[in-house]
């Protein structure tokens, strides 16, 4: 089985981080707005970073879908992957996450994951009503390639044990 970057409805209106720091717990509670990652006010849609040697720090991820891949009908069909229902309650995203990052002459990029809340138990739905629990996770990865698809190898703690 293979999951695919989770689409919650309802979601509230994106804060940047300023905006999240300067709110007290009353004003955060019950809006759904804590277990989303900060929008960044002036981004770029480009890689804007000089080669050279940098550490993230804050970095957080929060998918917009799960799919998951589908068992093939025959050896040689493509992969399908099915849309799947969010069951998880806005509790999928990977936040704090820090490390080195590396950008090298030549455009390539390397992140290493060091710490940070790297993992988060989800659960989706497939049509048919099949519940599907995974581990969302970037826990110890290390990830190479182009700024806009670098991929790596990082580990899957146990889905039911300590980590």
């Amino acid at each position: 089985m293979f999951l695919k970057g989770a689409s919650a409805e309802g979601v509230p209106k994106r804060l940047t981080n300023d905006e999240t720091q300067s709110k007290t717990y009353m004003e955060v509670k019950g809006t759904g707005t804590a277990n989303q990652c900060p929008t960044i006010d002036d981004g770029v849609d480009s890689f804007a970073f000089k080669a050279g040697k940098y550490y993230a720090k804050k970095f957080c991820l929060e998918p917009t879908s799960f799919t998951v891949k589908a068992e093939r009908v025959s050896k040689n069909a493509p992969p399908e992957f099915q849309n799947t229902k969010l069951m998880t309650r806005l509790t999928y995203n990977l936040d704090e996450i820090e490390g080195p990052f590396e950008v090298s002459p030549d455009g390539t990029v390397k992140f290493e994951e060091k710490d940070g809340i790297d993992y988060a138990a989800v659960t989706v739905q497939l049509p048919g009503g099949e519940r599907v629990p995974f581990l969302f996770t970037i826990k110890q990865l290390v990830a190479s390639g182009k700024p806009e698809s670098f991929s790596g190898d990082f580990l899957v703690p146990s889905y039911r044990g300590s980590c």
